[in-house]
């Protein structure tokens, strides 16, 4: 007698055992007796011939076998539906049967037909291209297949009032919601300047104000900016209107020279484009910017969670409300680090000013090992800049910073572990030139926190160069240990760095190396960085 294969024998007990299962669901047969019930999501009721049983994941262990029906139901849970999901087992009572089930979304069908109200201009004199949303997720097309439940479909088009309506949502029904759009009043509103106070001489966009403000519909406008004296400096037509938001950029600058410090005024006028004969409407407000030569916005390296060199602090801070954020790697033999190429360094960190002359900066250093192994570090400081020279070329700033590592008293990017004060100072000979000297005591210990009973002075410095969109630096550190075992020098760290930020981007390309010694221990290393400054 020829004999049945194996597989064929499991295909026709699944085919008797299930009814009405889908193909992504799943059925399978293992030891024990009973049924279990499985969905994604999971927390949908069962119930089992009319009789509700518990929710999902559900196990019946002691169902004798036999034929049962089976309801799969989820409750909606933050405005979702799902589709009831219906189906017929047989159990056996030598093996216990798993049923997975995947549960969809109840959706229904909505046409949305969109026209214009009666006496309403047409196409050639106002456009009609309308941007729909549900429940503020933007759609592209009219005819939509959409969860059920209350859903607010709204439809706005630029020149035309903006439809809103709620409606209900059947399951698996045809449904059509019509809406007529009126042409809408012109109104100028959201008038604004972004950096309302800045500085000409910095690198692209941010030396620069932008003006911004939003219409209603089709027109034009003019832009005009006067000087604290009432002299216009400053001129630009905007328009013809052809969406609600619109901006215009001014450098400060007045042919190709920065103007004078001081609060400038400026004058946004708009009107309509009548598209039925009727005299235009004319909005217009006026909105203060301040130019200030004072005021730097420059990248400085921060992977030591303190802005600087790659291993000096510098007093410099950012103007109130900016921000930079930057992502470095090292390689090679990095500092502190055993083995030539035995790891790949790397650091995220940023800084912030909340005010003028604070800042705030944090930074995570990690040191994955290719053997798997893995330490970190993380720290944070705040720097305020209590000395700003106007007459001498000199700043001076106090800082306090902390940072905890996974071992050793300093990571590969000259984060100090522990808690340290610091004293940064800068002599700026040369407008593009400074020369940097930051003094610190640090409480650290070689295990990654601080354990040792007497502080340690870190001495570090550096030369900085900044031009336009370019940084350059050169920058030392190193600390000293006057009691415990630790006592004597730490590494001396020795870096160079060069960043690019190039106008009119946002962001910033560094390159860095350098070469490190401690007693018979050296090496040398590089590294590439990338981050944004705003």
């Amino acid at each position: 007698m020829r004999r049945i294969p194996l597989y064929i024998i499991v295909l026709l007990l699944g085919f008797l055992c299930l009814e009405f299962l889908e193909a992504r669901d799943s059925i399978e047969e293992i030891e024990g007796t009973g049924l279990v019930i499985r969905s994604d999501p999971s927390g949908a009721r069962v119930y089992v011939d009319g009789i509700e049983r518990g929710f999902t994941p559900l196990t019946l262990g002691n169902l004798p076998g036999g034929e049962y029906y089976i309801r799969v139901h989820k409750d909606d849970l933050l405005g979702v539906r799902y589709v009831d999901r219906r189906f017929k087992v047989t159990l056996h009572s030598t093996s216990r049967l798993v049923v997975s089930v995947d549960l969809e979304e109840a959706k229904g069908r909505i046409a949305l037909s969109i026209k214009r109200s009666p006496g309403s201009p047409g196409e050639a004199a106002l456009a009609l291209e309308p941007k729909i949303t549900v429940d503020g997720k933007t759609v592209d097309v009219p005819v939509l297949n959409i969860p059920a439940g209350y859903r607010t479909i709204k439809v706005r088009a630029f020149g035309w009032e903006e439809a809103s309506k709620t409606i209900y949502v059947e399951e698996d029904k045809n449904q059509l919601v019509e809406f007529e759009l009126r042409p809408a009043p012109f109104v100028m509103s959201a008038a604004g300047v972004r950096r309302e106070r800045f500085n000409p001489a910095n690198s692209g966009s941010l030396g620069s104000a932008e003006i911004v403000f939003t219409v209603s519909g089709p027109g034009r406008g003019k832009i005009s900016i006067t000087d604290p004296q009432g002299e216009r400096v400053f001129t630009a037509e905007t328009g013809p209107f052809t969406s609600w938001s619109q901006s215009l950029r001014w450098d400060g600058k007045s042919g190709g020279t920065a103007l004078k410090d001081g609060i400038y005024t400026v004058l946004i006028e708009a009107e309509s484009i009548s598209w039925d004969g009727s005299p235009p409407v004319r909005a217009g407000t006026r909105l203060p910017v301040e130019l200030d030569s004072s005021l730097h916005i420059r990248p400085l390296t921060l992977s030591p969670g303190k802005a600087g060199l790659l291993f000096a602090a510098l007093p410099e801070t950012l103007p109130r409300y900016s921000f930079q954020v930057e992502g470095s790697l090292l390689f090679g033999r990095a500092p502190v680090i055993e083995k030539t190429w035995g790891t790949l360094p790397f650091s995220a960190a940023l800084r912030f000013s909340p005010m003028d002359r604070f800042e705030a900066a944090a930074a995570l250093n990690v040191i994955p090992e290719f053997n798997a192994d893995m330490t970190a570090a993380a720290g944070g400081s705040v720097k305020w800049l209590y000395w700003k020279g106007e007459s001498l070329p000199l700043e001076a700033a106090a800082g306090l910073a902390y940072a905890w590592a996974g071992e050793g008293s300093v990571t590969p990017f000259g984060m100090g572990t522990g808690a340290e004060l610091f004293l940064p100072l800068s002599w700026r000979p040369h407008g593009s030139l400074s020369l940097s000297f930051s003094p610190g005591i640090i409480w650290t210990g070689e295990k990654g926190y601080p354990n040792e009973t007497a502080p340690r002075v870190i001495i570090s410095g550096g030369l900085l160069f900044q031009h336009g969109f370019i940084t350059a630096g050169l920058s030392a550190r190193s600390d000293f240990a006057f009691a415990g075992e630790a006592r004597g020098a730490g590494p001396v760290m020795l870096g160079a760095e060069f960043k690019l930020f190039p106008p009119p981007s946002i962001f910033v390309i560094t390159l860095q190396g350098g070469v490190w010694f401690e007693g018979s221990r050296r090496g040398g290393f590089g590294g590439v960085g990338i981050g944004m400054i705003y």
